[in-house]
């Protein structure tokens, strides 16, 4: 584990009260607690500092989980922004219908009662990655490519932007900066004659990705892929008390 985790005991007790003041990732909240000196007793209390990213490096693991044992309660303020990881483009492929893009990663799992202050805080899930776009085929019989989709938006693991055959270019990755989106898709290949479709852009945290564009000319044009699906903002919601929302963005269950 990287970062610095500062910490403070409050006297009479409790609660066992610490920082988590530079980026996590893959994180869990009770081993951070128990690493910061927690006796794994007492009530906790932790705060993720402002411009502090918990982010994840797959889709399929949350960047923060609540879990296990807090015997006397646990209260986690959020001032930072807990990301789920961006879905990858969708690839354009040549003479045939784009890919479509991947599913975007949860932010926050929760299986254990907690309390968390979201007043100043960002809860997203990863973006969906951007459908492929769609490639064509000439009376020839040579076939062109579309363009890659854009990675969706992230934490700070960027995610993947479509590739794309002969006649396109790769998408962009989805950014992992603060005020970023997610990644543009590509242009697609020989726009003069076989006009093959543009990758379909990454979307932002909590919503799918862009569906890629269809070919528009060329004897036989192809679809672009579907944009991948927002990834969750919260799961477990049943096991929290909300001191205050602040922003969510994605499904919350």
């Amino acid at each position: 584990m990287s970062g610095i985790l500062n910490m403070l005991v409050a006297g009479g007790g409790g609660p066992f009260t610490f920082t988590i003041s530079s980026n996590q990732t893959n994180a869990n909240l009770r081993t951070l607690a128990v690493n910061a000196g927690w006796d794994e007793d007492i009530e906790v209390k932790a705060t993720i500092d402002s411009g502090v990213y918990i982010s994840s490096n797959a889709t399929g693991t949350p960047a923060l989980t609540i879990s296990g044992s807090f015997p006397n309660d646990v209260t986690l303020i959020n001032n930072g922004f807990i990301a789920g990881m961006g879905g990858a483009g969708g690839n354009g492929r040549v003479g045939n219908t784009g890919l479509a893009g991947s599913a975007g990663g949860l932010a926050l799992s929760v299986s254990t009662a907690v309390s968390i202050d979201n007043t100043s805080g960002t809860i997203g899930g990863g973006g969906g990655g951007g459908g492929g776009g769609g490639g064509a085929t000439a009376s020839t019989g040579t076939s062109y490519s579309g363009g890659g989709g854009g990675g969706g938006r992230t934490g700070t693991t960027n995610s993947a932007g479509g590739t794309a055959g002969t006649g396109g270019s790769a998408g962009d990755a989805g950014t992992s900066s603060a005020a970023g989106t997610g990644g543009a898709g590509s242009t697609g290949g020989y726009p003069n004659i076989y006009t093959t479709g543009n990758g379909g852009d990454g979307g932002g945290w909590g919503s799918a990705g862009a569906t890629g564009v269809t070919a528009s000319a060329g004897a036989t044009p192809y679809a672009g892929g579907s944009g991948g699906a927002a990834g969750g903002a919260v799961t477990g919601n049943s096991n929290i008390t909300w001191i205050a929302t602040g922003t969510r963005l994605g499904a919350i269950s």
